[in-house]
C-alpha cells in the first residue's frame, strides 16, 4: 500500500497465510465460527476488518467489492448476528475491540447509499438496546484507550448514519452526565505528527469525541435534537465560559474581548426571546441563565468586557494620540458610536437591547448605564426609544426607563483626579454630556409640555410628571455636587470654572424644561377636592413639580406671575378632616383602602406646598384667604394644630418659625416663636362634638377658637405694632419700681400685649362663647408658663403683671353666670399659671382651686376599672372629648357597658373644669384607667394638674409615661412640679434629664431649661439644701449637653450659665455653706475643662476675682476662706497663678493646710500649661524656698527637676539614652558644659540629700542628672557615695540614668573612673550585665554605661575585660545575642579590646547559624543583633572560615529573599578566605535556587535584586578561574534584564568576566535570551525584534555618555535607571542579528526598526567612545547596503545593459561568503545579460571575473543555463593573462 511521503506508516496487523481471502458471505461465517481459537478468531476478525475497512474521504460506488460483500453477509445473518454472539460469549478486550471497529466500518459501508440504509438500520437498533448500549457506555468509561477509541467510533458512525436519521437515538442512549467524558479531551496520540498529516484523518480519542459532539450540531441535525443538546448544556456552556474564560487571569484581557466580541454577544442576546422554561421542573430558563451571566461580564468595571471609564468626562489620549486602554472606541452618532468613549461593545449592546419589552433586558440596561455612566449621554439619540406622549403600555415602559436612568446617582468620583481619593479635578465635565445625563436633547420641553397637557389621560400625565420630577432631582443633586466642588476647589464666584459651569447647566436646564404655566395650569387642574386615588396622584405629583421648580430653578419661578399664597388653599379644601383624623360619630370601622391611600397621598402633598412656601421669599402669609376674614396664618396653625404626621408638624413648625420671625412681630427674639407654637394645644387631644360641661355649657373644639383669636391678635398687632410696644413699655414702667428701664426693651413679642388687650375686651364683653374663652385662657396659661423659661427675674414681674390683669378681668365680674364650672376653669388656669411663676416661692397665694372632696369620682373609678375597652385606637389618627362633672359620672358611668378612647373624656374632664377634689391614690387610678383607654391622653392629665398639689409626684402616674416622645415645653412642666423635696431627690432629677435629652434636642430647649433652673436657684437663697440640688441638675445638664450639642453651641450654652449674675454670685461667694460649696466645685469639675482656651476665658474674670481674695486671706489669716478658692485656681491666668505664689510662700504657717492644697493645684496648673521643652515659669530659688511649704512633695519635686534640667545645653534634656543620639561629651567636647546663671544659690548638701533618700522617682534621677553636669562639686559627692556602695539597694533602671550623666560628665571634663574602687567597678558590671531579658532604652542605656566603664576604666581595663568577658562565656550561645553584639560594636576602637571584639564575633557567628536555621519569627532584637553582627565583622581583617561557611549556607538556603541578611551575606563572604570548592557550592545554592528567579526576575523587589547580585558578584571574582563555568553563567540570564540598573549592570559585568577568563564568546547565550521573560526565542533575530520600543527610545533621550566599550568599570559607575536598556548590549546584539540572521521579509525589518534599534544606532554616533561610534556606523552601513540591496533586486530587469555590467563590477568588488542577497541580484542580473544577448553571441565578461566568484564561495548557477552565452573556460585560459 502507497505510504504518503515524509508521512509515519499505517500500523498494520499481520494476516497469517492460513486466512484466505472473503469472496462471499459464506467464507465469512466458516471464519467466524472458530470461536474456540481465540488466535484464529482474532486473525479473521483482524482480516474481515481490513477487507471491509474504508479510507478518509474515501468514495464508495454502488457496486464496490466491499459494499457487496457486506449486503451478502448481511442477507445471511441478519443485523450482523455473529458479530454480536461473539460479542457476547467472548471476553477478551482485543476481540471485543474489534467487534466494535467491524459494527463501525459496516455502518459506514450501509451509509453511503439510500438503498443500502436497510442494512445498517438493524444493526443500530442492536447496539442501542439496553444490553448493548450499557456495554458501550462501560467501555467509555473503562481505562483501555483501544476500547474507548473504537466504541467513540462507533458512536460517531451511528450519529452520521444516513445524514443522521438514527441521531435522536444515539444522542438519548450516549452516557452524557458521565464525570470521566471531560478527560478525553486531553487523550490525544502521542508522536511526532508530519505537516502533511491531516489532523482529522488521525485516530484518537479526542479527535472522535470532538467529531461526535459536533455531529449534533451540524447542519443535518434536525432541530429538535440541537435544542435538545444545547438546552441540557446551555447553562454549563456559559458557566465554563465566565469561570474558565473570564475568571482566568492568565488569559489576556483581549483573547476574551475577541472570543465575546459584539457578534457573540448578539447571539447571545437572542437567547432573551425564550422566556418560558423549557424543561419538565420548570426550571432552567434560558433568558435566565444568559441574563445572568450578561449580568457579570457587562456591569463590572474593570472585568469582563465592561471598562473602567471617566464617568462624565471623555475619554483621554496620551501624548501620541494612544488611548490609555485597549483599543475599543466609540462615538456617538445617529445609530452608532463615533466620539471617544471607553466601551464600545457594551454601548451597541445598550442600543440591541429591547427595554420597552422585557424587563430582564431592562435591569441590564440600567445596570450597564450605572456601571458606565459615559453611555448615558450618547444613548438618547441611538436608541429606539419613543417618548412621544402616547396611552400604551410601550411608551410607558420607554418613559419609566428613561426615568430610571436619568435619576442615577451623579459619578461624583469621577469629578476627582486620576489616581487622588480628595483632590477634585480643576475643570468641569462637557456642558452635552451633564445634559445628556439631565434632560437630554431628544424634544424634552415639547414632550413633557404635551404630556402634562395630556387631561385626557391621566396615566400620561402622571408618568410624565414622575419623569420630569426625576430629572429635577438630578438638576438639584448636580447643582449640590457642583457647590460642593466650588467650596473644595476655593473657585470665584464669578471667574471659577465649575461655577460657570454650573450656572451654564442652570441656563440650559430652563431651556429644556416646560414653562412654569404649564406646572401651574396641571396643579390648578387637580386643586379641587376629591377622595380617588387617581385624583390625589395626579395632584401630589402637581404639588411635587412646583416645589422641584422652586427649588431647582427658582429664577423661574420668581419671574413667572404667580400667587403662592394660594397654594395654602390645599390645605383648607378637603385636607383638615384627613389630618385631624375625625371620625364622626365614634365609628370604629375600618376605613376605606382607597381612602386611607388618599389621604396618605395628601399629607404627600402637603408636604411639597409646605417646602414650597418655605423656600419662597412671595409668600405674604398676612394676606387673607378667599371669601374669608381669616390669613394664612389661621389655616397654618390649623393644619399645624390638626396634624398627626410627623413630617408634616416639622415642615410646618419650620415655616411658621422662618415667616413669623421675619415679620414685625418677633424681630426682637426669632426663637420665641417656638414658644408660642409649643404653647397650642396638643394635637393628640381634642374634643369631641357633642361634649358639654356640668353645667350644660356646650364645649367646642380648642383648635377652632384659639387659632381664630391668635389670627385676629396677629392681624391687629401687625397694623399698629408700635401701640403695643408702648403698651408693654407702660407694662413694665408700671411693674418695676427700676428708675432705668430701657423703653427700648420687650421681655415678649408686642402680640403678648395684643393678647391680653384682646381677651380682656372679649371677656367683659362677652365675645366668645364660654368653651372658647376657657381654651382661650388655657392657652395664655401655657404660654405665660412657657415664657417665664426666657425671662431673667425682672421678667417674671412683668409676667405677674399680665397675669393680675387678666385676674382682675374675670374677678370684675361674673363672666358666664349660667357657666360655673367654666368659670371655675378660668380661675384654675390662671391659679396654675401664678403657681407655676412663683414656683420654689413660699407664696400662700398660688395654691390650688379645688373643691370639696366628693364619693362619687371613687364610684365612678370603680365602675370604669371595670369596663372593658370598646375598639382599639391608632396613637396618631384618634381624638378625645373633654366633658365631666360629678354629676354627670354617675350617668355616663351607669348607661355605658364598654368603653372606648372616646369614652376616655370623661376621665381626662375630671382634672379639668371639675370641682371635684381628686386624691393622689384617684389620679393614680385615673392614669390607670387612661393608659388602658388611650395611651397618649396621660399628657393632657399631667397638664391639667395642678402644681401646687404636688399630685404629680404622689402619684404613680409617672411610671405611666409613654415611651414615645413628649410634648413640647414637657420639662419645664415636670420642673414646676417638683417642689424643694423633689429636686433634692436623686431619681427625680434623672427623671427630669430624661425628659429634657428626648429628641430633638435643641440650643434653645437646653437654654429655656438652663434659665428655669437658674431661676430656682436666685429664689432659693438661705434654702442651702434646695440650692444644691439645683446645682447638682445644672452640672447634669451641662455634662450631658457635651454628646447633643456641637462646641459652638455648647460653648454659647455655658456662657448662658455663667452671665447669670446670681450663679456669678455663688462662684465668688466667700460665705458658702458646705453643701453648697461642694455642689459649686461639682458644677465646676463636671461642666468646665482647665485644659479648654475657650472655658478658661470664660471664667477668667472669676479667678482673677479669688486671685486677690487669696492674698488677702493669706495676709489676714482666714485660711479657712481658702477652700472657696481652690475650684478657680485652675482657671486662673499664668500670671495670676504666680502671683498667688509669693504670698503662700510669705504667710505659710503649720496650721493652713489648705494653703498647701491651693500650692499644690497651682503648680500643677503651672506644669501642665508649661510647654515641653520650654523653661519653666518658677526659678530654681523659689522652688528650693517652698520645700520647706510642701515637704516630700513628688510635683513640687518634677518641677524642679524640669526647671534644673531647662538650664542644660539646648537639646540635652538630661536623659542619656545613647541608642537615640550621642552623649553630651562627644557633642561639646571642651566647651562650657551649663548655661546655669546662678550655680552658688544651691545648697551644699542639696545632691547629698537626694542620694540618701532611700527611694528614687525619675524626678529625682533627673535632679541629680542636672546638679551632675551643672555643680562640679556635685561629682565628688557622687563619687563618695558610689564607694559606699548604697546605691545596691536602688532599683537598676534609676540608678543606671543617674549613673550614665556620671559617666557622660566624666568624659566630657576628660578625667576617668581612677576615684571609684575596683571592686564598685567590678559590681557595677555584674549589675549592669543583664542577668534576665530587659528591652527598650533602658536596656541600651544599661548596656552603655558598661562601654563607658571600660572606656573610661584606664589601668583597670584589661581585668574588668577578662571578668565580662568570662562572664560572657557562661552565657548559652542562644542568650544575649543583641547585648554581646551591642558591647562588641562600642568596643571597637578601645585599645585592649580586641581579643574580646573577636571572641564576641565569633560566638555572633556561631548563634547566627542557629537563630536564622530555626523556625522562631524575628524580633527587633535579633534584627538588632543582625545589624551589630555586620557592623563589628566589617572591622574585622578577616573572618573564620569553618564559622562563616555554614552561616552562608543557611543565609542562602533559608533567606534568599531577605534583602538585609543578605547585605551580612555579602560582607561575610568578602572578607572571609573561603575555599574554591566552597564558592563553587554558594554559588549553585544561589543559581539553582527554586526562589531565585522569582526574587531576582521582574517580580521580585529593587532590594532583593540588588542584594542577590551584589552577592553573587563577590562570589564570582573570588576565584574567577574556577567559578566561571557555563553552568554559573546561563541562569543569569534567565533574571538578566539588560537595564541599566545596578542589578543588571552587576550582572553583565560578570558576563564580561567569563568573558575575560574563559576567552569564550557569550553570543549562543544572548542569542537564547529575551528582553521579555514571556517570550521565547531563537537567534538574535527575534531577540532584537523583542526590545521594548519605550526602552530603547528612553535609551536614546537619555543616553548614557560614560558607557564605554573595552573598559572593565565597577557597576557603580553612572547612574541607575531601570528603565532603558544597557546600550552596550544593544548593540552588540544588533551585530550579532546583521552577521548571523538579518532579516529576509518586509515583515521582519518592520519588526526590526519599530524596536527603535536603528535609532538608537544613530544615537551611539554621538557618544565620546570611538569604539561605540565605529560599531555603530559599521551597522548602520551594513543596514542601509542589506536594504539597498533587497529594494534593487526587483528593478534588475528594467536595467539598460552599461548598468548591469556595473552591477557586475560593484557586486564582485563588495562581494562575501555572507552575502546570501549578492548572489541572488548577481544571478538575476546574469540572467538580465543572457536574456539580451542575441543567440550565439557572447558576452565580454572576462572569464577571469566569473572565476573570482566561484574562488570566493559563491552559489550562482553560471553553468546550469541553457544555451549559455560565456565562452569555455578553456578559451579564456589559453589566453593571456
Amino acid at each position: 500500500m502507497h505510504q504518503p511521503e515524509n508521512g509515519p506508516p499505517h500500523k498494520r496487523a499481520k494476516i497469517g497465510s492460513q486466512i484466505t481471502a472473503f469472496t462471499d458471505a459464506h467464507d465469512i461465517k466458516q471464519a467466524l465460527r472458530t470461536t474456540q481459537d481465540a488466535s484464529a478468531l482474532s486473525k479473521a476478525l483482524v482480516a474481515l476488518r481490513s477487507k471491509l475497512s474504508l479510507k478518509p474521504g474515501e468514495i464508495i460506488t454502488p457496486h464496490d467489492e466491499r459494499l457487496s460483500l457486506a449486503k451478502l453477509w448481511m442477507e445471511s445473518s441478519p443485523a450482523a448476528q455473529d458479530l454480536f454472539d461473539i460479542w457476547g460469549k467472548v471476553n477478551e478486550m482485543s476481540t471485543q475491540v474489534l467487534v466494535t471497529s467491524l459494527l463501525s466500518s459496516l455502518l459506514l459501508l450501509f451509509s453511503c447509499h439510500l438503498p443500502d440504509h436497510s442494512y445498517g438500520v438493524p444493526i443500530i437498533k442492536m447496539v442501542l438496546s439496553p444490553q448493548w448500549s450499557r456495554k458501550l457506555n462501560s467501555y467509555i468509561t473503562g481505562s483501555h484507550n483501544e476500547q474507548i477509541l473504537a466504541t467513540l467510533k462507533l458512536f460517531t458512525a451511528i450519529s452520521a448514519f444516513g445524514s443522521g436519521r438514527e441521531r435522536k437515538s444515539v444522542f438519548e442512549a450516549f452516557p452524557w452526565d458521565n464525570k470521566n467524558l471531560p478527560k478525553l479531551l486531553y487523550m490525544r496520540r502521542r508522536g511526532k505528527e508530519s505537516e502533511r498529516d491531516d489532523i482529522l484523518d488521525r485516530e484518537d480519542i479526542r479527535t472522535y469525541y470532538v467529531l461526535f459532539i459536533l455531529s449534533m450540531v451540524d447542519q443535518d441535525a434536525a432541530p429538535s435534537i440541537k435544542s435538545a443538546f444545547l438546552e441540557q448544556r446551555r447553562e454549563k456552556v456559559l458557566q465554563v465560559c465566565w469561570e474558565g474564560v473570564w475568571s482566568d487571569p492568565k488569559i489576556k484581557r483581549t483573547t476574551k474581548l475577541g472570543l465575546f466580541s459584539e457578534v457573540t454577544i448578539s447571539h447571545l442576546l437572542k437567547l432573551y426571546d425564550r422566556a418560558a422554561a423549557e424543561s419538565v421542573t420548570g426550571e432552567h430558563v434560558p433568558a435566565d441563565v444568559v441574563h445572568h451571566f450578561l449580568l457579570a461580564i457587562c456591569i463590572h468595571p474593570g472585568q469582563g468586557i465592561c471598562f473602567r471609564d471617566r464617568g462624565w468626562y471623555p475619554r483621554q489620549t496620551d501624548e501620541d494620540g494612544v488611548a490609555d486602554q485597549d483599543e475599543f472606541e466609540g462615538s456617538r452618532q445617529k445609530g452608532t458610536y463615533t466620539g471617544k468613549i471607553y466601551n464600545k461593545i457594551l454601548a451597541n449592546v445598550l442600543r440591541a437591547l429591547k427595554v420597552n419589552e422585557d424587563p430582564r433586558q431592562q435591569e441590564l440596561a440600567f445596570n450597564i448605564t450605572a456601571a458606565c455612566p459615559e453611555l448615558v449621554a450618547g444613548y438618547w439619540s441611538a436608541a429606539s426609544l419613543t417618548l412621544e406622549p402616547r396611552l400604551s403600555s410601550k411608551w410607558i415602559a420607554n418613559i419609566s426607563f428613561a426615568a430610571q436612568i436619568l435619576s442615577q446617582p451623579v459619578p461624583v468620583h469621577s469629578f476627582l483626579l486620576p489616581g487622588s481619593n480628595e483632590l477634585y479635578n480643576p475643570s468641569p465635565p462637557p456642558l452635552s454630556i451633564i445634559m445628556g445625563n439631565l434632560l437630554p436633547s431628544v424634544g424634552t420641553k415639547a414632550l413633557f409640555t404635551k404630556g402634562l397637557q395630556a387631561a385626557s389621560t391621566p396615566i400620561v400625565q402622571h408618568c410624565t410628571a414622575l419623569a420630569l420630577a426625576k430629572c429635577l432631582r438630578k438638576l438639584s443633586e448636580v447643582v449640590r455636587v457642583f457647590k460642593m466642588v466650588e467650596i473644595a476647589l476655593e473657585e470665584d464666584e464669578d471667574e471659577g470654572q465649575w461655577s460657570r459651569q454650573r450656572r451654564e447647566v442652570e441656563k440650559e436646564a430652563r431651556r429644556r424644561v416646560p414653562e412654569l404655566q404649564v406646572i401651574v395650569a396641571f396643579s390648578q387642574h387637580f386643586l379641587a377636592s376629591s377622595n380617588t386615588t387617581k385624583h390625589a396622584l395626579l395632584s401630589e405629583s402637581s404639588q411635587r413639580l412646583l416645589w422641584l421648580y422652586q427649588e431647582c430653578l427658582p429664577d423661574v419661578v420668581a419671574e413667572a406671575r404667580f400667587e403662592v399664597g394660594k397654594l395654602v388653599l390645599n390645605l383648607v379644601e378637603g385636607s383638615l378632616a384627613s389630618l385631624s383624623g375625625d371620625n364622626e360619630g365614634g365609628s370604629t370601622k375600618q376605613e376605606d383602602p382607597q381612602k386611607e391611600a388618599s389621604n396618605a397621598l395628601q399629607s404627600v402633598k402637603h408636604l411639597h406646598v409646605l417646602r414650597l412656601l418655605s423656600g419662597s421669599d412671595q409668600f405674604a402669609w398676612a394676606g387673607k384667604v378667599a371669601s374669608s376674614s381669616h390669613t394664612y396664618l389661621y389655616v397654618l396653625l390649623k393644619t399645624f394644630c390638626n396634624s398627626r404626621v410627623r413630617a408634616l408638624r416639622t415642615t410646618l413648625k419650620e415655616l411658621l418659625q422662618h415667616v413669623l420671625s421675619e415679620s414685625v412681630l418677633f424681630q426682637e427674639d426669632p426663637d420665641e416663636v417656638e414658644i408660642w407654637l409649643a404653647a397650642l394645644p396638643f394635637h393628640f387631644v381634642r374634643r369631641g362634638q357633642g361634649t358639654e360641661a356640668p353645667d350644660g355649657a356646650p364645649l367646642t373644639d380648642e383648635v377652632d377658637a384659639i387659632v381664630a383669636f391668635l389670627d385676629d391678635c396677629a392681624q391687629r398687632c401687625l397694623k399698629t405694632p408700635y401701640r403695643y410696644m408702648e403698651a408693654m413699655s407702660t407694662l413694665v414702667q408700671s411693674s418695676t419700681s427700676t428708675p432705668d428701664i430701657h423703653r427700648g426693651e420687650l421681655f415678649a413679642s408686642p402680640l403678648l400685649m395684643t393678647v391680653l388687650e384682646q381677651v380682656t375686651a372679649k371677656v367683659s364683653g362677652r365675645l366668645m362663647t364660654p368653651s372658647d374663652t376657657l381654651a382661650v385662657f388655657t392657652f395664655i396659661r401655657r404660654l405665660l408658663v412657657m415664657l417665664a423659661a426666657k425671662q431673667d427675674d425682672s421678667g417674671y414681674h412683668y409676667l405677674l403683671a399680665i397675669l393680675d390683669q387678666l385676674d382682675n378681668s374675670v374677678a370684675a365680674g361674673q363672666p358666664f353666670p349660667d357657666q360655673p364650672s367654666i368659670c371655675f376653669g378660668m380661675r384654675r388656669e390662671l391659679s396654675i399659671a401664678r403657681a407655676c411663676l412663683r414656683h420654689l416661692q413660699d407664696d400662700s397665694g398660688c395654691r390650688a382651686i379645688e373643691g370639696p372632696s366628693n364619693k362619687t369620682i371613687a364610684t365612678f373609678l370603680d365602675r370604669i376599672e371595670q369596663v372593658p375597652v370598646r375598639g382599639s385606637y391608632s396613637r396618631y389618627e384618634k381624638r378625645f372629648r373633654r366633658c365631666s362633672s360629678s354629676c354627670y359620672l354617675g350617668r355616663v358611668s351607669s348607661s355605658i357597658g364598654g368603653c372606648s378612647h372616646d369614652d376616655c373624656v370623661q376621665l381626662v374632664g375630671l382634672a379639668s373644669i371639675s370641682d371635684a377634689k381628686l386624691s393622689p391614690s384617684d389620679i393614680s387610678r385615673l392614669a390607670s384607667v387612661v393608659l388602658r383607654f388611650y395611651e397618649p391622653a396621660l399628657w393632657a392629665l399631667v397638664d391639667f394638674l395642678h402644681p401646687s398639689n404636688g399630685h404629680l409626684w404622689d402619684s404613680e402616674i409617672l411610671k405611666h409615661l409613654p415611651d414615645w416622645p413628649p410634648v413640647d415645653g414637657a420639662f419645664g412642666w415636670v420642673y414646676f412640679h417638683c417642689a424643694p423635696p423633689q429636686l433634692q431627690d436623686q431619681h427625680v432629677r434623672g427623671i427630669l434629664l430624661t425628659v429634657l435629652y428626648t429628641d430633638p434636642v435643641t440650643l434653645i430647649r437646653l437654654e429655656n431649661a438652663i434659665r428655669l433652673i437658674t431661676r430656682g436657684i436666685t429664689v432659693s437663697a438661705g434654702r442651702h439644701d434646695l440650692t444644691a440640688a439645683l446645682l447638682s441638675l445644672l452640672s447634669d445638664v451641662l455634662a450631658r449637653a457635651r454628646s447633643h450639642l456641637t462646641e459652638k453651641d455648647l460653648r454659647r450654652l455655658k456662657a448662658t450659665v455663667i452671665q447669670c449674675d446670681d450663679i456669678q454670685g455663688l462662684c465668688v461667694s466667700q460665705d458658702l455653706a458646705v453643701e453648697v460649696h461642694e455642689a459649686i466645685r461639682e458644677f465646676v469639675a463636671a461642666s468646665f475643662d482647665p485644659a479648654d482656651a475657650e472655658d478658661q476665658a470664660l471664667l477668667s474674670s472669676i479667678g482673677s476675682h479669688w486671685v486677690e481674695t487669696v492674698a488677702e486671706s493669706l495676709s489676714s489669716g482666714r485660711f479657712d476662706e481658702l477652700r472657696y478658692a481652690k475650684p478657680w485656681v485652675k482657671f486662673m491666668g499664668t500670671e495670676e497663678l504666680l502671683a498667688v505664689v509669693d504670698p503662700i510662700r510669705a504667710n505659710f504657717g503649720q496650721e493652713s493646710a489648705m494653703a498647701c492644697e491651693i500650692l499644690e493645684d497651682v503648680l500643677d496648673t503651672l506644669q501642665y500649661r508649661t510647654p515641653r521643652g520650654s523653661v519653666p515659669k518658677i526659678s530654681v530659688s523659689k522652688l528650693l524656698e517652698l520645700q520647706v511649704v510642701l515637704p516630700g512633695s513628688t510635683l513640687l519635686e518634677g518641677m524642679l527637676s524640669a526647671t534644673l534640667v531647662s538650664q542644660l545645653p539646648l537639646g540635652f534634656d538630661g536623659q542619656i539614652v545613647f541608642a537615640e543620639g550621642q552623649p553630651l561629651s562627644s557633642v561639646l567636647s571642651g566647651t562650657k558644659p551649663t548655661r546655669m546663671s546662678e550655680p552658688w544659690f544651691f545648697p551644699s548638701d542639696l545632691i547629698s540629700q537626694l542620694l540618701g533618700k532611700g527611694t528614687w522617682t525619675d524626678s529625682t534621677a533627673n535632679t541629680i542628672v542636672a546638679l551632675l553636669y551643672s555643680n562640679p562639686t556635685s561629682l565628688r559627692a557622687y563619687v563618695t557615695w558610689l564607694n559606699s556602695k548604697r546605691w545596691s539597694r536602688l532599683a537598676i533602671h534609676t540608678f543606671a540614668s543617674v549613673f550614665a550623666a556620671f559617666l557622660d560628665r566624666t568624659a566630657l571634663t576628660g578625667g576617668d573612673l581612677s576615684q571609684v574602687n575596683d571592686d564598685v567597678l567590678h559590681g557595677l558590671l555584674n549589675k549592669l550585665f543583664p542577668g534576665e531579658r530587659r528591652h527598650g532604652s533602658r536596656l541600651t542605656r544599661h548596656l552603655e554605661c558598661i562601654h563607658k566603664i571600660l572606656e573610661l576604666s584606664g589601668t583597670g581595663r584589661a581585668r574588668l575585660v577578662s571578668a565580662l568577658e568570662a562572664r560572657i562565656q557562661g552565657i548559652p550561645i542562644t542568650d544575649f545575642a543583641f547585648e554581646t553584639t551591642f558591647l562588641a560594636r562600642k568596643l571597637l576602637g578601645v585599645s585592649g579590646c580586641g581579643a574580646f571584639t573577636t571572641s564576641i564575633v565569633d560566638r555572633a557567628l556561631q548563634w547566627a547559624v542557629r537563630h536564622l536555621s530555626s523556625d522562631i519569627a524575628d524580633s527587633e532584637e535579633s534584627n538588632m543583633a543582625m545589624e551589630n553582627l555586620k557592623h563589628v565583622a566589617t572591622w574585622q581583617e578577616s573572618l573564620k572560615p569553618h564559622l562563616v561557611e555554614p552561616l552562608l549556607t543557611t543565609l542562602v538556603r533559608r533567606h534568599l529573599s531577605d534583602a538585609s541578611i543578605l547585605d551580612l551575606a555579602v560582607m561575610l563572604a568578602s572578607k572571609t578566605p573561603l575555599k574554591p570548592v566552597v564558592v563553587n557550592r554558594l554559588l549553585q545554592n544561589v543559581l539553582q535556587h527554586q526562589h531565585f528567579v522569582a526574587v531576582c526576575g521582574k517580580h521580585g523587589t529593587s532590594s532583593q535584586r540588588n542584594q542577590v547580585t551584589r552577592l553573587l558578584d563577590v562570589l564570582f571574582r573570588l576565584h574567577p578561574p574556577n567559578s566561571c563555568q557555563p553552568s554559573h553563567i546561563e541562569p543569569l540570564f534567565q533574571v538578566y534584564g539588560g537595564t541599566m540598573s545596578s542589578p543588571d549592570r552587576r550582572l553583565f559585568s560578570i558576563m564580561r568576566l567569563f568573558e575575560a577568563e574563559k576567552c569564550t564568546s557569550l553570543s549562543a547565550f544572548f542569542s537564547r535570551w529575551s528582553p521579555s521573560p514571556d517570550a521565547t526565542v531563537s537567534d538574535a533575530l527575534e531577540v532584537v525584534q523583542n526590545f521594548d520600543p519605550i526602552y530603547v527610545l528612553r535609551t536614546c533621550l537619555a543616553f548614557p555618555l560614560w558607557r564605554r566599550f573595552g573598559e572593565e568599570k565597577g557597576w557603580g559607575d553612572g547612574p541607575a535607571d531601570d528603565s532603558m536598556y544597557d546600550p552596550l548590549v544593544v548593540i552588540g546584539l544588533s551585530a550579532q542579528m546583521l552577521v548571523e540572521c538579518p532579516p529576509i521579509t518586509p515583515l521582519g525589518w518592520v519588526k526590526v526598526f519599530r524596536s527603535n534599534v536603528v535609532s538608537l544606532l544613530i544615537r551611539c554616533l554621538s557618544s565620546k567612545d570611538p569604539n561605540i561610534c565605529e560599531t555603530a556606523l559599521c551597522q548602520i552601513a551594513s543596514l542601509l547596503e542589506i536594504v539597498q540591496l533587497r529594494y534593487t533586486k526587483p528593478w534588475v530587469k528594467f536595467m539598460t545593459t552599461e548598468e548591469l555590467l556595473a552591477m557586475v563590477d560593484r557586486i564582485r568588488a563588495n562581494f562575501g561568503q555572507e552575502s546570501a542577497m549578492a548572489c541572488e541580484i548577481l544571478e538575476d542580473v546574469l540572467g538580465a545579460l543572457q536574456y539580451r544577448m542575441p543567440r550565439g553571441s557572447v558576452l565580454k565578461i572576462p572569464a577571469s571575473k566569473l572565476l573570482e566568484f566561484f574562488l570566493q564561495g559563491s552559489t550562482v548557477r553560471l553553468f546550469s543555463l541553457k544555451d549559455s552565452p560565456f565562452p569555455p573556460f578553456s578559451q579564456e585560459l589559453n589566453q593571456p593573462a
